[in-house]
């Protein structure tokens, strides 16, 4: 017969509850993996893939502003996905400022995403529908390397963002 059946009680919720913690599923991606990405990251060279060079090209990006408007900007992602990024250009075209984003990553195949959403204003990121979708073409402690397809005269290039981290 068991004298303090209490305690037995208490360690049986602890275990089932450790249990249920350690085997429940898993969204998105693993903190370690967040962790490369977490931090102060600085765009430091946008440049294209795919086109002649001395070609005059036009492009917004991430529905918003220029791409030459995003040369300098600096980009905040946290470990909880929250984020931002600012613009700092004074061009004319160029609305200077700071734009929020949640972000995550995507592993598909063998390729890395690194996608986001625009949550300008308090909106929670499910009630965003429109996104935005990078490959990652490099990534380490010191540097980042993102790569964006748009079509270019019937073409497949690419906008391949070079970024630093502070």
């Amino acid at each position: 017969m068991v004298k303090h059946p209490k305690y037995l009680f208490i360690a049986f919720i602890a275990f089932v509850s450790v249990a249920f913690t350690a085997c429940g599923p898993t969204k998105g991606i693993t903190n370690s993996e967040k962790w490369g990405y977490s931090g102060t990251w600085f765009l430091n060279n946008i440049h294209f893939e795919g086109i002649p060079a001395g070609t005059k090209f036009k492009a917004t990006v991430f529905d918003d502003v220029p791409y030459s408007c995003l040369q300098g900007s600096q980009w905040n992602l946290q470990s909880n996905g929250k984020g931002s990024y600012v613009v700092n250009a004074s061009a004319s075209e160029c609305i200077a400022g700071e734009r929020f984003i949640f972000w995550s990553t995507e592993k598909s195949g063998q390729s890395q995403y690194f996608q986001f959403k625009r949550v300008d204003g308090g909106v929670k990121p499910k009630n965003v529908t429109t996104g935005y979708r990078m490959e990652v073409s490099a990534l380490n402690q010191t540097s980042m390397q993102l790569r964006s397809p748009i079509n270019f005269e019937g073409n497949t290039v690419y906008i391949v963002y070079d970024f630093s981290k502070q």
